[in-house]
């Protein structure tokens, strides 16, 4: 695990504990780390969208908790793995999100954690 922060761990050890393996993939794919999102947990979610007992409404949810993230890095991540997932997932995720049309306002973000990308 490594450059993974001591927030990244707990937060997928509650989705895990909650039993939310979808919740627990996007929160290992959109993690602190200043590293692209991970291969294994795209592909992971790209799975997900095509199977009928995944909840979409639950995956979009929490791509949207990352994308409020006080972090530029998650933030970044966060809409890194939700265009990949319309590009590559099923169309019910995609569907999902052009029936929202507030989830990606990001007029009032502000990075409060001082580091700043290269």
């Amino acid at each position: 695990m490594s450059g993974q922060t001591l927030t990244d761990r707990i937060a997928a050890a509650q989705y895990s504990l909650t039993g939310s393996e979808v919740s627990r993939a996007v929160c290992k794919a959109t993690t602190h780390e200043q590293t692209a999102p991970k291969k294994k947990h795209l592909e992971y979610l790209i799975q997900a969208t095509q199977e009928t007992n995944v909840n979409v409404p639950q995956m979009a949810d929490t791509l949207m908790e990352r994308v409020g993230n006080a972090s530029w890095v998650v933030v970044f991540k966060a809409l890194i793995t939700t265009h990949h997932l319309m590009v590559h997932g099923n169309e019910r995720f995609l569907q999902f999100l052009a029936s929202r049309n507030t989830l990606f306002n990001l007029s009032n973000f502000l990075d409060k954690t001082g580091s700043h990308g290269a």
